[in-house]
Order: structure tokens, then sequence, then C-alpha cells
């Protein structure tokens, strides 16, 4: 019986102890954590839409304990200033770096337009969300505006606009689960670059990064790059068509220059003339021009030189008509008209 009260005082006084140096640490803890501290950080004063700019009557520094404040969360103002909201931001919410951009990408800058593609035509389509870069790039089928089957890169670092017409991005079970359209924002310079892809190719799209490829004037490099090679390859084609044209027309020149000479619409006709069938050009209104001897040489051909060349030539073209020459003659009549005595 002793024993046991002995036992019941022994484990009284261990949990005094214990209890008293619980109490202790627990005072200490919270002595060093400093239970009042706070931080000073920058929160929306009024609710901010996405694409706003952040501005000086838009946010305001507050107090937050120490252990509650977001790790990105800021009280440097060069941080916030010239920056456009990524997301909402809602009375009293931190405004994190993080969750800004650096240009406003929601709204269609001037000088820029937004142009759609098919989602099921773009294999990273569930990889974007609005605000992305991306590269454009086309594959073409040979034909007369392009050199050979190829692909070629239309346009890089275009800004994604949109999702199916919603600008705000998304993360986790917010993200559509399946989309239709992915708009795109580019130069309203680069538009006749997206037309020829777009009708003379496929458009595909790849990730890109945030270098700035803009010309002086704010297009695209790759833009004018394509459509320089584009403009070159035509002039080629239009030089080599002309050049065809031209033989063409040389080839033309040749044959007309080695046909007879007819300087008007006409028809032709034979008349026997002292025994030789000679050949005319017949213009109505206008005297007949005498083409040649049906047979012999006609007006463009040139005389054979030499004396014994044209006996011989006269002495076979009178051979040849001999038989309509003389009294057996279809054509004869006597003197004095047709049924008279020679006188």
């Amino acid at each position: 019986m002793r024993n046991k009260s002995l036992y019941l005082l022994v484990a009284c006084v261990c949990g005094t102890v214990a209890a008293i140096l619980a109490s202790q640490w627990l005072k200490a803890q919270a002595k060093s954590q400093g239970p009042g501290e706070t931080t000073e950080i920058f929160v929306a004063s009024v609710a901010i839409d996405i694409g706003e700019k952040i501005t000086a009557e838009k946010i305001q520094l507050e107090q937050w304990p120490a252990d509650k404040v977001p790790q990105e969360a800021t009280a440097d103002l060069k941080l916030l200033e010239d920056k456009y909201a990524k997301q909402r931001f809602y009375v009293g919410e931190a405004i994190m770096p993080v969750k800004l951009m650096d240009e406003n990408w929601s709204t269609v800058p001037k000088g820029y337009r937004v142009v759609a593609m098919k989602a099921s035509e773009v294999s990273i389509a569930n990889l974007v969300q609005p605000g992305d870069r991306v590269d454009v790039m086309a594959y073409f089928n040979k034909s007369e505006l392009i050199p050979r089957s190829m692909t070629k890169t239309v346009l890089m670092g275009v800004r994604v606009y949109a999702l199916d017409g919603d600008t705000e991005r998304k993360a986790g079970e917010d993200r559509p689960k399946s989309l239709r359209n992915i708009q795109l924002l580019i130069h309203e310079k680069d538009a006749e670059a997206w037309t020829y892809a777009n009708e003379l190719g496929k458009i595909r799209l790849s990730l890109g990064s945030d270098a700035d490829y803009s010309t002086e004037d704010g297009s695209n490099e790759a833009g004018q790059e394509f459509l320089t090679w584009l403009d070159e390859h035509r002039q080629k084609q239009e030089a080599a068509a002309a050049a065809k044209a031209l033989e063409k027309e040389n080839n033309r020149k040749s044959v007309t220059q080695s046909a007879p000479k007819v300087e008007e619409d006409g028809f032709s006709m034979i008349k026997m003339v002292e025994g030789r069938l000679m050949e005319y050009w017949i213009v109505p209104g206008k005297i007949p021009r005498l083409i040649g001897e049906v047979g012999g040489e006609s007006e463009s051909e040139p005389k054979s030189s030499g004396e014994g060349s044209n006996q011989s030539s006269a002495g076979d073209a009178d051979d040849e008509y001999s038989y309509l020459n003389g009294q057996d003659s279809p054509f004869y009549q006597p003197p004095g008209g047709e049924g008279g005595e020679a006188q």
C-alpha cells in the first residue's frame, strides 16, 4: 500500500515538472517569433481586370502578418510600374510581379490584327495559353508560286491573343478541356505573309521565345523574309514566261517571213495567159497582183542566172502546155471570129 502511494507521488511530481517545462518553451517560442510582427506590401485598392495598367491609384501599401505574406509579394513600386494585369485582382489582394506582364496582349493594340486558326490543326494546342509566344510555320507543295515542296518559317515570336476568344490565362481544372480556335496577334504589315501562308500552305505552330523579332517598322523579320522569298521566285517565273513568249513571237515572225507575202486578205486565182497558167492574188476593189506561174517560178523567187537556163525553162513550159497551142487548142479561134474564114 505504501509502495503504491510512493509511485503516485513520483508520477505527480514528474507531470508537474513536464507541464512547467512545456509552458516555458511555448512562451519562449512566442516571444522569439514576435506575435505582433508585420510586413508592408502592395495590395489592390480597387478591382483590377485583365489587361489593365497598374497605376498608383489602383494599389496601396498594407501591413500583413509576416507569416501570411505571399512569397512573391513586394513593397517595391519599381517592380510594378508600367506593368499590366495578367489576371484579375480583387480588392485587398496582394500584387505580385509574377501575375503582371510587360505589355497588354489582352486588347488589340493599334497597328495589330487578330487572326484565327483551328485548334485541331495545332499539335501544341493544349500547351499554349493567352500571352504565350509561338512561331508560325507552313508546309507548301510545289506550284507556280512555290519552287519546291518545303516547310518555311512565316512568323516568329507571335503572341497568342486568346483561346476560343478568352484572353484570360487559366490553370489546372479551369483550363478548357477542348479548344476550337486559337487567335494570334500579328502586326498589320504581316497580314499579307499570313494570308499567303494560309492560302498556299498548311500552317503549323511551335512554341517560341520572348525574343523581339520586330523590324524598324514594327513588322516581323521572318514575315518580311518570307514575302521577299515569294517575290524573288515570282520575278524569276515572270522572267522565264517573258523569255518563252519572246521566243514564241520570234518563231511566229520567222514562219510569217518565210511564207508568201500577202498584204491584204483575198483569194488566189489561176488564169491562162499566152499559153501559161498564171496565179494571181485577188483583193476585191484592187488590181490583181501576180504571184507567179503555176509550176514555174513565183514572183518572190529569184530568177535563174544565165541565158541557157531561161531558154530551158521556157522550153519546158512550152512542151508541157503545147497541147494548148495551135488549132487543136480548146481556146483556138480562127481569124475573123468564130465560124469565120481566114483573110
